[in-house]
């Protein structure tokens, strides 16, 4: 942010907005023709239409099977769902790391129900984060801890790959069907590691090697 020159107030709310500033709980005013307001994410409204627990962000708490305790043949999915995704107490956030496998255990869940067959459990204890920072480049961290692993253009690479391709619906629906196992999906840590050799060597096409 400071290579950017961006500077940062944390823990400075803003009390007032007028058409020549802002007014921070502290009591400065910034002089701004321009005030941007960003709020985060929240689920779908259509939640509020199913009885049952939800989290702060309206998700719907989840059993590992990702159905709804309190509709046993309705399942929730992607930024709708409050999933637990290992045994440490970590949920599922909004982000299409967690969506894409949940989409693809709610949907083959979904399916199995309708069929009387076994449904299989949502898991998913790796975690990644890959944030892109504009002209300045990304950084990819790993664990929920969020230790640092690359920055810069490299990490610019993984992004834009991430954006352009990863995560594109699939074009037809014969590659749909090729990705919609929910069993062989690959360990985040493991792919992070090989998107490390990755660019320590061969650059971006190799990248999309190992993440597809």
């Amino acid at each position: 942010m400071k290579d950017l020159g961006v500077e940062v107030k944390l823990g400075s709310a803003v009390t007032e907005v007028d058409p020549k500033g802002i007014t921070l709980s502290s009591g400065e005013y910034i002089e701004t023709m321009t005030a941007v307001w960003t709020a985060g994410v929240r689920a779908t409204p259509l939640t509020q239409q199913i009885p049952g627990a939800k989290d702060s962000l309206s998700r719907l708490h989840v059993d590992q099977e990702l159905r709804i305790p309190t509709s046993p043949h309705v399942f929730a999915t992607g930024d709708a769902a409050h999933a637990l995704t290992d045994d440490k107490g970590h949920f599922s956030t909004m982000s299409c790391q967690h969506a894409m496998l949940l989409g693809r255990v709610s949907g083959h869940n979904a399916a199995a129900d309708l069929l009387n067959e076994p449904p299989v459990p949502y898991t998913q204890p790796s975690y990644g984060c890959c944030l892109d920072l504009g002209a300045w480049g990304a950084v990819i961290t790993r664990g929920w801890g969020r230790e640092v692993l690359v920055t810069g253009e490299s990490a610019k690479r993984v992004k834009t790959y991430i954006n352009q391709k990863l995560i594109n619906p699939p074009h037809d629906a014969e590659e749909a069907i090729a990705i919609s196992d929910p069993s062989p999906y690959p360990d985040g840590d493991e792919l992070f590691d090989q998107l490390l050799v990755s660019l320590q060597s061969n650059g971006h096409r190799e990248i999309a090697a190992f993440v597809m």
